[in-house]
């Protein structure tokens, strides 16, 4: 993906950047670093013609050099995100703010990313993740399940009935709506439909590292710790990373993974998604938010995970917490926020470099 990217626009693309102030500033600072003002009657000598080169036809960048280009970018953008979240979670933790945060950020134009804790494992079982899933678990049996159908191991479209409720179902259509909705019994029934051990070996398959479904989640009809038991011989809330879902949003995003027309579903469902005070609230609204939330307040879990379509620059958020109050809500909101300013920025300044 960052070959694709013209090596003399990043360049001026990271140039122009250095002039932005970023939010490691305070609001009403003054800001400081003017221009040298133009030195008075001085005409500069001519250069020989031969020395003269159009910079249309200068000499590219070696491929040695335009990596090493890529590599500073990618390096800026991380370095500029995170002054950003380190200032606000500073501000968190020092009035009082509590739990562990994880956050994983990525352009998708440019395959630049940003990390926190997003790849975060548990210390008793490294191939865990450490950050309970809540209900973004049905993002990633959402996925599982477009894609064994893309492969033609599962049939969407077919009336199934499920072997502890009785009801019928039609994955074609609950799919959908437990995104949308977060139907915790919708998540139930896929995971009886495949079996976990089913899941977790189509997530590994998929390419996640660190997500791992365990049993059913709850609240749902006939769920319980001890049917937990009984079913799975063991109860216990679904885990993954920061990074593993935006794995997941970035296959969605690409289509090739879980195909054309379970993607547009599935991207469909999380632009529909009814829980907006995350992710989308952060931004004001201002564009599309495709995105999966999870809570679980007992557990201090606030999840959000989604694909910010800022038009000429899509990215993907993901925000996560453990053991936190609910202000830490807040926090991701004043965040995200703030990343989107500066996304925003960076867009502005590439679309104006001539092409």
């Amino acid at each position: 993906m960052y070959k694709s990217l013209k090596i003399f626009t990043l360049v001026i693309l990271v140039i122009s950047m250095c002039t932005y102030i970023t939010y490691s500033v305070e609001p009403g600072d003054a800001a400081s670093g003017y221009d040298d003002p133009p030195a008075a009657n001085v005409i500069p000598e001519a250069e020989p013609p031969a020395d003269t080169t159009p910079a249309s036809i200068q000499e590219q960048p070696n491929s040695d050099e335009q990596d090493e280009i890529l590599i500073q970018a990618a390096a800026y953008f991380s370095r500029e995100v995170d002054a950003i979240v380190m200032k606000r979670l500073d501000s968190f933790f020092k009035n009082g703010g509590k739990g562990v945060i994880g956050i994983y950020i990525k352009e998708l134009g440019s395959g630049f990313e940003y990390r926190y804790n997003a790849d975060k494992t548990n210390p008793d079982n490294p191939k865990e993740g450490y950050f309970n899933t809540a209900s973004t678990c049905k993002l990633l049996s959402a996925a599982v399940m477009y894609h064994m159908n893309y492969c033609g191991e599962l049939d969407l479209d077919t009336t199934y009935t499920d072997k502890i409720t009785k009801s019928r179902y039609n994955l074609k259509e609950l799919l959908p709506r437990m995104i949308s909705h977060s139907v915790n019994d919708y998540f139930n029934i896929t995971l009886r439909h495949l079996g976990a051990d089913k899941i977790n070996d189509a997530l590994v398959k998929l390419g996640l590292k660190h997500s791992i479904v365990y049993s059913e989640i709850m609240p749902a009809q006939y769920s319980s710790i001890n049917n937990n038991i009984e079913r799975y011989g063991i109860s216990r809330s679904p885990r993954t990373t920061p990074e593993d879902l935006g794995y997941i949003l970035d296959l969605l995003y690409a289509e090739s993974t879980l195909g054309s027309e379970n993607s547009r579903s599935l991207m469909q469902a999380l632009l529909d998604n009814i829980y907006s005070n995350r992710l989308p609230a952060g931004i004001d609204y201002k564009s599309p938010v495709a995105h999966k939330t999870g809570t679980s307040s007992g557990e201090g879990v606030y999840n959000d995970a989604g694909i910010i379509l800022l038009d000429g620059n899509p990215y993907i958020m993901v925000v996560m917490s453990k053991g936190s109050g609910s202000n830490v809500q807040s926090l991701f909101r004043t965040i995200t926020g703030e990343v989107y300013e500066y996304i925003k920025k960076r867009t502005d300044i590439q679309s104006n470099i001539p092409q």
